[in-house]
C-alpha cells in the first residue's frame, strides 16, 4: 500500500497524542518567559493544575513552584542564567520536594520558528528517583563488600596485602565510573561485581572453617584452594580495571571439561556443607571452544552455585553434563531443588531480578550476557519439585572436529 500523506490536522493529531503519552514532562514557554502548553506528566510532577500554569503571569507561576523545589534561590539563578541566552541547550537536575521527594532530570533547548528564529524555549523532565536509588544501593553493597574483605584480610595473613590492593583497586574502579557519569552503567557493573565477589567468598569462608584442622595435610589442601580463591579476585579485580581501561579480552581456546572441573572443585566444599551430591558426566574429548577463559569459569560457577543453594533445605543432587551438539558444546547444569515457579521464568535473565532476599539480582543477568557475547545461548526448563536445568550451548572452534566420544561418570 502507499504510503498516507498527512495532512496538518493529522500532524497536529498525532503530536497531540505523543505530548499526552510522553513520561516527561514537558513545557513550552515563550521569550517573554510565559508558558503557553504543558501537559499531564508536567502537572503531576509538580503537583500543580494546568490553569495555575498557563495563562499565568510568570512571577505567580514561580511563586506556586518555588516552594516544592529545593534551593529555589539557585533555581530561580538558572532560570536568569538561561532565558538570558536564547540560544543556550543546558541540562542539570531539580530536586522537588512536595508532594513527594523526586529528582528530575531537566533539559531546556531553544524552540525556532520556519525563518530559525528563536520564538521560545522547550523544557522536558524526568524522574531519575529510581536510577538515584539503585546508586545508593550499589554504594551500600560496596561499603558491605569492603567490610567483608577487611573481614578475610585478618583470617588470611599470607593474603592480606593481595586483598587490601584488591580493595583499593576495586574502590578506585568504582570512582571512575561514577565520574563518569554513566549511572545506569555502574549500578549494572558494580551490582554485579558484590554479586560474583560475594560468589567467591562463600567458599573462602567454608575453607578457612575446614583449615582449623589438626590434620596438616588436610590445613595444606585448604590453605591451596583458599589461594585459588583469593587469586579469583584478583582476576576479578583486573577486569574490573579494563571497564576504564579498556584492554582486548584474554581470548583462547577453551577446554570445557577443564572448566566444569575448576567449577566442582571451587562448589566442592559448599556442596559438601549443603549436603549436595555432584555427579559429572563429561566426555573424555569435546571440541574446544573459542573465548574468554575467566568469563566462561564465572558462568558456570555462577549457575552451579545457583543450584546448590536452591538445594539447600534438603540436599540433593547437582549434575554437570557435556556434549558435542550442532557444531559447538552443550553444558548441562542441572538440580534437584524446589524448582521455579513458572511465572518467574520469563524474568530470569532480566537485571536485578531475583527470587533471593539477599541477592543481587545479577548472577543470571551477566551470565547470559556473557554467553551471548560468545556467540552462545542459555536456556532454562524446570518443574516445580522436581528441579531445574540450564542448558548452555557455545560454538565450537572452526578448526576442532566435534566429536563426543565415551561419557566419564563422577
Amino acid at each position: 500500500m502507499p504510503t498516507k500523506i498527512l495532512t496538518m490536522e493529522d500532524e497536529v493529531v498525532l503530536l497531540r497524542s505523543l505530548f499526552k503519552a510522553a513520561d516527561y514532562g514537558v513545557l513550552l514557554s515563550d521569550t517573554s518567559r510565559n508558558d503557553l502548553v504543558c501537559n499531564d506528566k508536567f502537572c503531576e510532577l509538580f503537583n500543580i493544575d494546568r490553569s495555575n500554569v498557563l495563562g499565568r503571569e510568570p512571577a505567580a507561576v514561580r511563586n506556586r513552584v518555588l516552594p516544592k523545589i529545593k534551593d529555589p534561590d539557585i533555581f530561580l539563578q538558572t532560570l536568569d542564567s538561561i532565558y538570558s541566552n536564547p540560544e543556550l541547550i543546558i541540562e542539570d537536575e531539580l530536586e522537588v520536594l512536595s508532594p513527594k521527594r523526586r529528582i528530575l532530570r531537566r533539559y531546556s533547548a531553544p524552540a525556532y520558528d520556519g525563518g530559525g528564529e528563536v520564538i521560545g524555549r522547550v523544557w522536558t523532565f524526568l524522574d531519575i528517583t529510581r536510577t538515584r536509588r539503585l546508586e545508593n544501593k550499589v554504594h551500600n553493597q560496596a561499603a558491605e563488600l569492603r567490610q567483608q574483605a577487611r573481614e578475610i584480610a585478618g583470617a588470611l595473613k599470607m593474603a592480606h596485602g593481595r586483598l587490601n590492593r584488591v580493595e583499593s583497586e576495586l574502590t578506585e574502579t568504582q570512582q571512575q565510573l561514577v565520574d563518569s557519569e554513566k549511572l545506569s552503567a555502574v549500578g549494572l557493573v558494580a551490582a554485579s561485581v558484590a554479586h560474583d565477589i560475594r560468589n567467591i567468598l562463600t567458599p573462602l569462608t567454608i575453607e578457612m572453617t575446614l583449615a582449623d584442622q589438626d590434620d596438616p595435610a588436610a590445613r595444606r589442601e585448604s590453605f591451596v584452594l583458599m589461594k585459588k580463591q583469593v587469586d579469583r579476585l584478583s582476576l576479578l579485580t583486573n577486569r574490573l580495571l579494563s571497564l576504564s581501561r579498556p584492554t582486548r579480552s584474554e581470548r583462547a581456546e577453551i577446554d570445557i571439561k577443564d572448566a566444569i572441573d575448576r567449577a566442582i572443585e571451587t562448589i566442592a566444599s559448599q556442596a559438601s556443607t549443603e549436603h549436595v551430591v555432584i555427579c559429572k558426566k563429561v566426555p573424555s574429548r569435546l571440541p574446544r571452544v573459542p573465548g574468554d577463559e575467566v568469563q566462561i569459569d564465572q558462568v558456570l560457577l555462577n549457575i552451579a552455585i545457583n543450584a546448590v543453594q536452591a538445594m539447600h533445605e534438603h540436599g540433593g543432587t547437582l549434575t554437570m553434563s557435556a556434549s558435542a551438539n550442532r557444531g559447538g558444546v552443550c553444558i548441562k547444569i542441572a538440580d534437584t531443588g524446589h524448582g521455579i515457579p513458572h511465572g518467574f521464568q520469563s524474568h530470569l535473565f532480566d537485571p536485578f531480578f531475583t527470587t533471593r532476599t539477599e541477592g543481587a539480582g545479577l548472577g543470571l543477568f551477566s551470565s547470559n550476557r556473557i554467553v551471548e557475547s560468545h556467540g552462545g545461548t542459555i536456556r532454562v526448563s524446570s518443574r516445580s519439585g522436581i528441579g531445574t536445568e540450564f542448558s548452555i550451548w557455545l560454538p565450537a572452534s572452526t578448526h576442532e572436529p566435534a566429536e563426543n566420544l565415551d561419557v566419564e561418570g563422577s
